[in-house]
């Protein structure tokens, strides 16, 4: 009968080492999960600014616009409002209504 070979053993070795490290691992700490809310602002007069602003304590992370059946013609601005915590959006002729992405953790 052969030997085993010490390729095998120092295999052996290697595998019961790495198994005994991931069983004494510190368990890695749970984290809070972020919860999304749309917020809708209030429609713009003809040709006006809308502006949806996230509530204290949450932080803006999207948005867009809805046109009102009145507006004509191309939305002159969309994005987040200068400070970060809203979304603002324009149409050059008619209303809009701008809404934002806002989440929050629990």
């Amino acid at each position: 009968m052969r030997a085993p070979s010490t390729g095998l053993l120092l295999v052996a070795a290697v595998l019961t080492a790495a198994a005994a490290t991931v069983a004494a691992a510190p368990a890695m700490p749970a984290f809070a999960a972020e919860t999304a809310k749309v917020v809708t602002g209030a429609p713009s007069g003809p040709g006006g600014a809308s502006t949806a602003t996230c509530p204290a304590g949450t932080h803006l992370t999207g948005g867009g616009y809805r046109l009102q059946p009145d507006a004509a013609g191309p939305v002159r601005a969309n994005g987040p409002t200068a400070d970060a915590t809203g979304w603002s959006a324009q149409a050059e002729r008619g209303s809009v209504v701008a809404f934002a992405v806002c989440e929050t953790e629990d």
